[in-house]
């Protein structure tokens, strides 16, 4: 079974590594040692085993698996699950399985590539398949799904030229999500009021990262006023809610000026900035550099 994307048009001998699949069960090759997994479980219920644990599953959750990681479970009710596979190397070339399982990425690799690095780690970060295992609410599988979506329709569309740039992009927008909310701005085990707060604020600013949302916005969704909101934030992030947004706007653009070739009013667009001008300013007044000049480095 080949796990990739080839191009059908007439001429492009082009193969992306990324395969997607719907299925009301999980395929015979959910363990196939070549590629990641990001498993999306919409309905139903699983028992995972792994490393001498057990636990159930249930709908709606995220799994993911690592070309390593064997997946040992029995469906506990009917499932509905919408499945991701793909090789590391798909976001950047220096993402081999040798150098990933060596641990060989750190800070002295750079910013950008150790960013990308994080997401990977998403899928990657224990060895046991049970911890592998993010329970997520309603609003978040919502975002999960359009972000599957939106890589399925490229993948099967295949619309114009730019179609392998853009389904890679929504993978690592999606690795994006799963980090940024269910990894960075998770509460601990021990939450207070407080980082509760922040948890379903940050999720909310990532969930809508594509729309012209602002602190107004937030102030209002929330029933909050301003000083609170940025007191919250300042404590559990060391920032304000509108530099926290920023950040993660172009957190997101960085990824996708430095590993696609989408047009940059395309990125712009997809981070909240319709306007591409305003974006580029944005983006050379905080970086130093313009959009252009930063996927060029």
């Amino acid at each position: 079974m080949k796990l990739c994307t080839e191009c059908h048009w007439d001429g492009w001998d082009r193969v992306v590594d990324i395969y997607s699949e719907r299925s009301d069960k999980l395929p015979e090759y959910i363990n196939d040692p070549e590629n990641y997994k990001i498993i999306i479980l919409e309905k139903g219920s699983l028992e995972i085993r792994s490393e001498g644990q057990t636990r159930v599953v249930k709908a709606p959750a995220l799994i993911g698996l690592s070309q390593k990681d064997v997946l040992d479970y029995k469906i506990l009710q009917g499932i509905k699950v919408c499945i991701l596979f793909f090789k590391p190397t798909v976001i950047r070339d220096e993402f081999t399985y040798e150098r990933i399982d060596s641990g060989e990425f750190d800070e002295a690799w750079g910013t950008s590539i150790y960013q990308d690095y994080i997401l990977i780690r998403a899928v990657t970060y224990s060895t046991s398949v049970c911890d592998h295992v993010l329970e997520v609410p309603l609003n978040a599988l919502k975002r999960l799904k359009e972000l599957y979506t939106a890589a399925e329709k490229e993948l099967h569309g295949q619309k114009d030229g730019f179609w392998p740039c853009r389904s890679r992009s929504y993978l690592m927008e999606l690795l994006f999500y799963i980090v940024y909310t269910f990894v960075e701005a998770a509460p601990n085990n021990e939450v207070s009021p407080e980082q509760d707060e922040f948890s379903k604020i940050a999720e909310y600013l990532n969930e809508h990262i594509d729309e012209p949302i602002t602190v107004e916005t937030v102030t209002k969704k929330f029933a909050i006023n301003r000083n609170k909101l940025n007191d919250i934030f300042m404590k559990q992030a060391s920032m304000t809610c509108h530099d926290y947004l920023l950040n993660l706007r172009l957190d997101l653009a960085k990824v996708m000026l430095t590993n696609t070739e989408l047009p940059i009013n395309e990125i712009s667009s997809r981070v909240g900035y319709p306007d591409a001008n305003y974006f580029a300013k944005l983006f050379k007044n905080v970086t130093g550099r313009t959009p252009s000049q930063y996927r060029g480095k």
